[in-house]
């Protein structure tokens, strides 16, 4: 998968950037509903959402059914600290755990 089909969002500001042929994202901080729906509509080909530890256990359970009723796979890195955006944007060594 070329790297531009990929992004990693850590604020509202990022969301703007994104591209329609997004079709991995990682959210580094937080996942709201309003953050979710808004990438949703700007990226219609997403097929895997990724998230730190952080943010998954901020995850309430509308999210997740909104984002598995969208037959979208939700991983959970199971690493600590923080990974650089390079390993991020090249899923590089990353451990996840699937959800859902």
């Amino acid at each position: 998968m070329n790297y531009k089909h990929r992004a990693v969002l850590s604020s509202y500001s990022d969301v703007s950037k994104l591209s329609s042929k997004v079709k991995v994202i990682h959210f580094r901080k937080f996942v709201s509903k309003k953050i979710l729906i808004i990438v949703l509509e700007k990226c219609p080909k997403l097929r895997i959402i990724s998230a730190s530890r952080y943010a998954s256990k901020r995850l309430n359970s509308n999210i997740l059914k909104l984002i598995l009723n969208k037959q979208i796979e939700l991983r959970v890195s199971q690493e600590r600290g923080r990974p650089s955006i390079l390993k991020l944007r090249k899923n590089i060594n990353m451990s996840y755990k699937l959800i859902g």
